[in-house]
C-alpha cells in the first residue's frame, strides 16, 4: 500500500501542539487550570475553556501519537502477513525506541547541570517539574517498565508504547480475527477507556488506543476509497477539534465534571476523527503532505523528545518576569536542537535497529518461526 504521507503531517503537527503545551505551562495562569484550579477570566478562560483549546492540548496530541502507533505498527503485519517475522520486530521496535530515550535522558541531564533550577518559580508546573536528580529516577525513565522516573515527562507516554510494541501480535490478532465485526470492537474499546478512567485505570485507558488504531488499519482500504462530500469533510474538520478538547470545555460547569475523565473516551473519538480526515479531506491532507509539515513529521519524535528541557531551562534562565522571551528562545532552540538529535542520534539508532532486525531474521531463517497472527485474505471482503 501506498505510504500515507498524511499521517507523517499529522505527527509533526502533534507534536508542534505538543511543544506549544509546555510553553504556556510555564505562565502561572495557564498552569492553574491543568492543576485543577480555575483559569482566570479573559484570555486564560478562552483558551482554556472554548475550542481554541485544540492549539495547546497536549493530552489530545499524545492520543492522536497513541492511534497512529497502532495504525502505522499494524501496516506492514498486514502486508507482509505470514512472512512477517516477530523474532526480528522486536529487537529493531526495541532498540528504535530505547536508544533515542537513553540519549534524550543524557540531553536533559545536560541541560540540568547547565542552567540549574529552582524551585521557587510562580508556575505550580515548573514546581513539579523541578525534581531532583536521583538514580532511582534515572532508571525509571531509562527502562519504562514500572513506569517512569518523572524527569523526562514526555516519557510517560513512552512507557504505553513499549506496552504496546510487546503487546502488538495479540492487537493485531484480534484486530484481524474480528476484522468483519472489529467495529464493535473498536466500541467496547471506547467505552472501556471511558470506564477505566473513571477508575483511574491508566493501562486500560491507553492501550485500547492502540487497539482502535489496528481496528483503523485493517479497515484502511475502505476508508482510503471513501470519497466524502463537502459537507462531510467540513463536519470531520469541525468535529475532530471539539472532541479532542471536549473534557475541556465542560469543565467550568461544577455540576459536570464528574465526567472530566470519562471523557478521555470522546477525546479518543476526536484523535480517530483526526486520523481519518488526515487520510480523506483533501485540504486537510494537503496541509499536511506540505514540505513544511512533512519536514516536521520527520523529526516530530525527536522533537517530542528533547523539547521540554529546553522550555524548562529557558524558563528558569529568564525567571518569571520574562517568560515572553523564554517562550520565544524556547522555540527557536528545540526545533534546531530536534533536527540535531534526529540526525546523530535517531538516524543512526533507525539504522542500527534495522541491521539487529535483519541479522536476527537472518539467523532464524532456517528455523521455524512463529508466524504472523493474521490470514491472507484480511482485505478481501472489503475489495
Amino acid at each position: 500500500m501506498k505510504r500515507l504521507t498524511s499521517l507523517d503531517g499529522l505527527r509533526g503537527l502533534a507534536a508542534l501542539i505538543v511543544l506549544v503545551h509546555h510553553i504556556m505551562l510555564t505562565f502561572p495562569r495557564f498552569a492553574e487550570p491543568y492543576l485543577e484550579g480555575r483559569a482566570q477570566n479573559g484570555l486564560p478562560e478562552l483558551l482554556a475553556y472554548t475550542p481554541l483549546h485544540i492549539f495547546w492540548d497536549g493530552a489530545g496530541a499524545v492520543f492522536i501519537f497513541f492511534v497512529l502507533s497502532g495504525v502505522v505498527l499494524t501496516l506492514p503485519v498486514l502486508k507482509q502477513g505470514r512472512d512477517f517475522s516477530w523474532v526480528g520486530y522486536y529487537p529493531q521496535r526495541l532498540l528504535r525506541l530505547y536508544l533515542p530515550v537513553w540519549a534524550a535522558i543524557i540531553v536533559y541531564l545536560g541541560w540540568v547541570l547547565i542552567i540549574p533550577r529552582d524551585r521557587g518559580m510562580e508556575s505550580a508546573w515548573l514546581d513539579i517539574t523541578s525534581k531532583p536528580v536521583s538514580p532511582e529516577a534515572i532508571w525509571g525513565d531509562a527502562t519504562l517498565l514500572f513506569g517512569t522516573g518523572d524527569l523526562v515527562s514526555p516519557l510517560w507516554s513512552l512507557q504505553w508504547e513499549i506496552a504496546f510494541s510487546f503487546l502488538l501480535p495479540v492487537f493485531v490478532f484480534l484486530g484481524v480475527r474480528f476484522a468483519r465485526y472489529n467495529w464493535i470492537l473498536a466500541i467496547a474499546a471506547i467505552v472501556g477507556i471511558g470506564v477505566s478512567a473513571s477508575l483511574g485505570n491508566r493501562a486500560l485507558v491507553y492501550l485500547p488506543m492502540f487497539l482502535i488504531g489496528v481496528v483503523i488499519a485493517t479497515w484502511l482500504p475502505t476508508i482510503r476509497a471513501w470519497k466524502p462530500s463537502r459537507g462531510t469533510q467540513a463536519l470531520l474538520l469541525l468535529a475532530a477539534p471539539i472532541l479532542l478538547v471536549s473534557p475541556w470545555l465542560i469543565r467550568p460547569f461544577e455540576s459536570l465534571r464528574f465526567l472530566v475523565k470519562p471523557f478521555d473516551a470522546v477525546t479518543t473519538i476526536g484523535a480517530v476523527v483526526a486520523v481519518i480526515a488526515a487520510i480523506v479531506v483533501p485540504i486537510f491532507r494537503r496541509f499536511l503532505e506540505s514540505r513544511v509539515m512533512q519536514w516536521f513529521g520527520l523529526i516530530s519524535f525527536s522533537l517530542y523528545l528533547v523539547h521540554e528541557p529546553v522550555v524548562i531551562s529557558m524558563a528558569h534562565l529568564f525567571g518569571d518576569q520574562n517568560l515572553r522571551i523564554a517562550a520565544l528562545v524556547s522555540v527557536v532552540l528545540s526545533i534546531p536542537l530536534s533536527w540535531v538529535f534526529f540526525k546523530i542520534v535517531e538516524v543512526p539508532s533507525h539504522k542500527l535497529s534495522r541491521r539487529v532486525g535483519d541479522f536476527v531474521r537472518a539467523r532464524i531463517k532456517k528455523r521455524p518461526q512463529p508466524h504472523a497472527p493474521i490470514a491472507p485474505d484480511v482485505h478481501a471482503h472489503r475489495a
